[in-house]
């Protein structure tokens, strides 16, 4: 169980210490009525509410362990040959049908009035409540279109008729009404900030409820736009509505940006350190609603499933971006990002160096994935295929294979590439999130996870004014994350480019993977798609420090499955019950 840790501090009056409190559940601290009967009782029952909430954050697995998101996209593919998320027909994942958690919010909603405290804290209390529970929904419609809109706590007493208490799908439109309404009732009831109280600084303010309805509209108006009207509109929504929902979305990100209550970060003038050091830090800038963490008590494994293979603690090298994604990331001067490992004859183009390769690309690469022979943890991420010696390619699946030269010289690279067992299967690492000093066991990561952050609200703002024929709008929303970056400025777009521009923005923070589900075009980037990986090689130069040995570059398919994406995975499998609702299109 992790938590939003730092305003637990407030709890101190009803248990003995903070310790005490993480490890227990707020009601079975103390009776209902001493929990409604004061403010930190009613904090204390906030954490579970706040507990349970859907981020999709770093624990957040689609498939297998350590199966994320991103593995299941164009942007990495897994390096561990075991376990589903291998499967060349995509699908299976963990879905979301919670209502106990729902149940919850609705129970404490239910009586948060009768609550003996103040009526400003139970109006805060219960937006806040609001806002968790639209939330929920909106973590369920994107998932599996229209469902049981509950909003009532429900009693079963004896004699009475189960099936009676069953409420059945409603339909997509209504989930995101009900959503948008919500948060419209409740962000004014949010405070602006917490000002310097840590106890509550990574509460829900009324920002997040307004980057939570962005997001959220953003969804619905790509459903309307992109998706098909199905099982009389308990899947998809009517085409018409998309531009009131473009329109919502646009409108809530437009009054984040004009509040002046966030920025891009932009400390740093080395912009690879500055885009990196943003993950990194708590509380900055840009920063609207934070999930924190904290060790050894509520931590989180990412680095630990991550970490190059000669710097793993144990498991390590879960994540591999693809050539693909890495190619993504454009040049400074905004050209292409392909690169140029062959001349225009198609000869290999030797490098003196290997990030001579990598020279002059977004910085915000740099930042996101780490690249063959990058320093690291005091060390160096030795991505090596293996020796070219007088034409003739050398290489061997043992890491432990020499070669010859009047000492000993490892053929691959100790942190890879291989074809089989644990290393990369690309040629890259992810390093956008993980501790860039120290190894970091299982179950003791902290670092935080931005559940929305200002430059999210940017692109969203920039996709829904596009979509609704205001170009320069969105021009200037999307230049101003290109200029923190540190690339050069666009003065024409395209829906391309935005998507484009989010795909690099957001890597890794799980946004693609619902991304190409609301945009329907995960069958085109997903289907019968083989991912590529870059493979160094080394000039062997007897007689010469391998330090200053030359390398070239090779482009190889990445040695995994071919994937599919079916038409029927753009929304999940409804659970079933009796009497049993209307199952998904696809899967009857």
């Amino acid at each position: 169980m992790k938590i939003y840790s730092l305003f637990l501090i407030l709890l101190t009056g009803i248990i003995s210490c903070k310790k005490d409190f993480l490890d227990r559940e707020p009601k079975n601290l103390v009776s209902e009525n001493v929990a409604y009967g004061s403010i930190s009782g009613v904090t204390a029952l906030t954490v579970t509410l706040y507990d349970g909430l859907p981020t999709e954050d770093f624990d957040y697995t689609v498939s297998d362990e350590a199966g994320f998101p991103s593995t299941t996209t164009d942007e990495a593919v897994r390096s561990y040959v075991w376990g589903s998320i291998n499967n060349a027909v995509m699908g299976n994942w963990y879905g979301n049908w919670n209502y106990s958690r729902i149940r919850r919010v609705n129970d404490f909603i239910e009586k948060i009035p009768n609550a003996a405290i103040d009526n400003d804290s139970k109006k805060r209390f219960l937006a806040e409540a609001r806002f968790i529970r639209a939330f929920e929904y909106f973590s369920l419609v994107k998932r599996y279109g229209g469902v049981p809109l509950v909003t009532k706590v429900q009693e079963y007493k004896t004699g009475d008729d189960v099936a009676g208490l069953i409420v059945q799908r409603s339909k997509e439109q209504d989930i995101y009404d009900f959503i948008s309404t919500e948060l419209d009732a409740v962000v004014n009831d949010l405070p602006e900030d917490y000002g310097n109280d840590p106890a509550n600084a990574f509460r829900v303010n009324k920002y997040a409820a307004l980057a939570l309805k962005s997001r959220a509209m953003l969804y619905a108006a790509s459903s309307a736009k992109y998706g098909t009207v199905q099982l009389n509109g308990l899947v998809g929504i009517t085409p018409g509505l998309a531009n009131a929902y473009w329109q919502k979305a646009m409108d809530a990100a437009d009054l984040i940006i004009k509040s002046g209550k966030y920025e891009l970060y932009d400390v740093n003038a080395d912009k690879a350190a500055n885009f990196q050091q943003l993950f990194l830090t708590l509380g900055s800038s840009e920063a609207i609603f934070t999930k924190v963490y904290q060790s050894p008590d509520k931590a989180h494994s990412f680095d630990f499933y991550n970490a190059p293979q000669s710097f793993r603690v144990d498991y390590g090298n879960a994540t591999n971006p693809t050539l693909e994604m890495v190619e993504e990331f454009e040049y400074k001067d905004g050209s292409p990002g392909i690169l140029k490992v062959n001349d225009a004859a198609g000869n290999p183009i030797v490098y003196n160096k290997p990030a001579d390769l990598f020279k002059d690309k977004d910085p915000r690469m740099f930042a996101t994935i780490l690249t063959p022979f990058d320093s690291w943890q005091g060390g160096v991420v030795e991505i090596r295929r293996g020796v070219i010696d007088n034409g003739v390619k050398k290489t061997s699946e043992s890491l432990s294979a020499v070669y010859p030269a009047g000492g000993t010289f490892n053929i691959v690279g100790k942190d890879g590439p291989l074809t089989t067992n644990d290393p990369t299967k690309t040629g890259f690492y992810i390093k956008k999130f993980m501790d860039p000093v120290n190894r970091v066991p299982y179950g003791r990561s902290t670092t935080p996870w931005m559940i929305f952050r200002y430059a999210e609200v940017l692109l969203n703002y920039a996709e829904a004014a596009y979509e609704l024929g205001n170009s320069s709008a969105a021009i200037d929303a999307v230049n101003q994350i290109r200029k923190r970056a540190g690339i050069a400025t666009v003065g024409s777009i395209t829906i391309d480019k935005i998507r484009h521009e989010r795909k690099v923005e957001l890597a890794f923070e799980n946004h693609r993977f619902w991304d190409i589900r609301r945009w329907h075009n995960a069958t085109t980037i997903l289907t019968n798609t083989q991912f590529h990986a870059l493979y160094p090689w080394i000039m062997w130069q007897n007689g010469v420090d391998p330090g200053n040995m030359k390398y070239t570059f090779e482009k190889a398919i990445a040695p995994k499955l071919t994937r599919t994406f079916p038409e029927k995975l753009y929304l999940e499998p409804v659970p079933q019950q009796n009497p049993p609702y209307i199952q998904n299109p696809g899967y009857q």
